[in-house]
């Protein structure tokens, strides 16, 4: 029997709490796994990383990715991979990937550098003149490098990255199978479901709720995500409010709890400052959902505004409520939108098509010399 081709991929799992995280998860559901040797090197060994602050936090990421980089090594000397399939974001988790991509090299393993980071623009123009050259350096020395989007395409090549390595994979989403029924409450639901940090919009929403007390008769909103960043001030917000029975946080959400919460939402909302390819996005839109965001990073490739959802800039708390306020009162259009929004996930962001494009990736790749660096 023929040996298949093995493939190490260092990315986050469990749980499915983020964008990187619900990727390697999915990825592993795909039929990639059956067609290759997949083994997963995972890249959070110590959780309490996300949940302590100050020196505490700084020195557990130390040890994190001490960890994670000695894991990785031993995993490169054992199972032998042929290909490395390595996931990075912005800041110093970059650094660690790209070490990780260079020792794969050095013992002479073929890498694909898969790039997720929202806020890499913003890493990039943060660094000196030598952190760039690095930085370049960390990126261009892959044999593949995977932008989510053709804006973020333009970007790396902008910066000086050979644009041959370059190949666009916008990130995918499976279908769920029947779309959910809505309309058996008195109230439209508005889903927020990320984390609770600035770059996401949250603040924004959470002003929207303190101010448009009007829009509270019209809807009920559920705010889900991991219980870190900004969660607690969130909840002493709502609580000092008294909306409590008008606004849900039931924290983070996997699995059938997920599910239910896109099939009980009408409207999803992430007016983000920064985003690589929202998941989050994808998986709301697969359901139907009316989607208001915003066209930052990839989110303008997918999302047309008054075609498949509605377009908003950020920090626009006055545009969120007016589009609240249209979608209230016109079923006909929520179900245009929500209709159109899943037509695009099931034609261009589905799984299904996206593992043979990757399967494709891997095959082509394993036919190039490999010579250790």
């Amino acid at each position: 029997m023929k040996k298949k081709t093995a493939i190490l991929i260092n990315g986050p799992l469990p749980p499915p709490l983020g964008g990187m995280e619900t990727y390697c998860q999915d990825y592993l559901k795909t039929s990639l796994p059956d067609e290759f040797d997949v083994c997963l090197c995972r890249a959070i060994l110590i959780k309490s990383v996300f949940t302590t602050k100050g020196l505490v936090r700084f020195l557990l990421r130390c040890l994190n990715s001490c960890s994670i980089t000695c894991v990785w090594i031993v995993m490169l000397l054992v199972k032998r991979p042929d290909i490395a399939h390595i996931h990075t974001n912005s800041w110093a988790g970059f650094y660690v990937k790209g070490v990780m991509a260079m020792l794969a090299r050095f013992v002479r393993v073929r890498t694909v550098f898969h790039i997720h980071g929202a806020e890499f623009k913003e890493f990039y123009g943060s660094m000196s003149g030598l952190a760039r050259r690095l930085a370049r350096f960390l990126i261009s020395s892959n044999h593949v490098i995977i932008v989510l989007s053709e804006q973020w395409r333009e970007f790396f090549v902008t910066i000086g990255i050979p644009p041959e390595k370059i190949t666009v994979m916008p990130n995918s989403v499976f279908l769920p199978s029947e779309l959910p029924s809505t309309g058996d409450t008195d109230k439209l639901t508005v889903l927020f479901m990320s984390r609770f940090e600035k770059r996401k919009g949250i603040y924004e929403l959470l002003e929207l709720i303190e101010r448009r007390r009007d829009l509270l008769e019209k809807y009920r909103f559920v705010l889900a995500g991991p219980r870190d960043y900004a969660w607690p001030e969130a909840a002493l917000r709502i609580k000092g409010l008294g909306l409590d029975d008008t606004v849900e946080m039931p924290g983070p959400l996997v699995g059938d709890g997920k599910d239910s919460a896109y099939r009980k939402a009408d409207i999803y909302v992430l007016q983000s400052y920064a985003e690589g390819m929202p998941i989050g996005l994808l998986e709301a839109m697969s359901y139907g959902l009316v989607c208001i965001t915003t066209p930052v990073g990839g989110i303008g490739d997918v999302v047309e505004n008054m075609e498949n959802g509605l377009l908003i800039e950020p920090g626009d708390v006055e545009a969120l409520g007016r589009c609240l306020e249209l979608l209230v009162d016109d079923p006909d259009l929520r179900k245009r939108l929500g209709n159109n929004a899943r037509r695009t996930v099931q034609e261009r962001y589905n799984w299904s098509a996206r593992a043979g494009d990757l399967k494709e990736l891997y095959l082509k790749l394993i036919d190039q010399p490999v010579a250790r660096q």
